[in-house]
């Protein structure tokens, strides 16, 4: 946690019971001194749970000390001349302690279950992972083990042209077989990442721009980009990298137009990539399961949003949705 961060909770700590209490003081003739500890508990509980132990102590002296000051006779001192107020604010602060002991429970099993989520999740993408590598390499080598083989075999004659043939379909399922390995080691190096603090104002002409320049795609008439915000806020590279994913899934699997969009809805912020779909890619076996859009998914998770795509009949549509922070 940063250095600003702690001391803003901290103050917060000590004004939400101090404002509260004097905000009651115009009332100190109708109501009791223990009603205003009620407040004060209530104070308490609230930065307990919503902040930590620390600051339910702080909150709970705060509350004490301003109750004794302004509701128990004589005002504007800390003397107090009936000792059942002592027994009082002794519980007072012992509630205060017990309280901020159950806040402290209470964010150890939250953040189990988020522990238990993220493991989850990773679980998950591990799965996905694996039966994607088990098609999208499988694929591509036993093409080049066949057709190997085929050149190596003496017994059959191969003319020069069917040499040729084989020789090209091998240099061609390598490219696909290099294509895929980098996309994992890609994705290993960002699920390495539990998040991401490097957000910077992006000009969305230079997002687009660099994603282009990532992929073998070029930036023409046959890509139709609509900027509707001039700047996104993100981690630039990783949503470079995102984005030059879905360029290579569409131009891979679809047909044109390629349909780009960057837009800003309220605080949320979206990249949207659209395409017809090839059906001749589709029904290609090495054409792929979608190392890219696990990337893109592993990506919109750091950046605390979502990733979703859907294929209709005749069209393909993915999405990054994530909240400026």
């Amino acid at each position: 946690m940063s250095t600003s961060k702690k001391w803003s909770r901290i103050m917060l700590a000590l004004l939400i019971p101090a404002g509260v209490i004097l905000l009651a003081l115009p009332l100190r003739s109708f109501i009791s001194v223990s009603d205003v500890m009620l407040l004060g508990v209530a104070c308490v509980t609230y930065s307990g749970f919503r902040y930590g132990k620390a600051e339910a102590m702080l909150s709970s002296v705060v509350s004490v000390v301003f109750v004794d000051v302004l509701f128990v006779q004589p005002y504007y001192t800390l003397a107090v001349h009936n000792f059942e107020y002592f027994v009082s604010f002794g519980v007072m602060l012992a509630v205060g302690v017990f309280i901020a002991q159950l806040a402290q429970r209470n964010q150890l099993v939250e953040l189990e279950k988020q522990a238990t989520v993220r493991l989850k999740e990773r679980e998950e993408i591990r799965a996905n992972l694996l039966r994607s590598i088990g098609h999208d390499l499988r694929t591509p080598l036993g093409t080049i083990m066949g057709a190997s083989s085929l050149i190596m075999d003496d017994q059959i004659p191969l003319s020069k042209e069917q040499y040729r043939e084989q020789a090209t379909n091998i240099y061609q399922q390598s490219l696909i077989l290099k294509n895929q390995i980098d996309k994992m080691l890609e994705l290993s190096r960002i699920r390495d990442l539990q998040t991401t603090n490097d957000w910077l104002n992006l000009p969305s002409e230079d997002l687009v721009s660099a994603a282009f320049a990532r992929t073998k795609a070029s930036q023409n008439e046959a890509f139709q980009v609509t900027r509707q915000v001039e700047f996104i806020k993100g981690d630039g590279a990783l949503l470079e990298v995102a984005l030059a994913n879905l360029i290579d899934n569409a131009t891979r699997h679809g047909v044109a137009p390629f349909q780009i969009t960057l837009e800003q809805q309220a605080s949320e912020f979206c990249i949207r990539v659209c395409n017809r779909i090839d059906r001749v890619s589709v029904a290609r076996p090495d054409s792929g399961t979608g190392l890219g859009l696990l990337i893109c998914d592993a990506i919109a998770k750091l950046h605390n949003g979502a990733f979703y795509y859907q294929q209709g009949s005749h069209d393909f549509e993915a999405v990054i949705r994530w909240k400026e922070q």
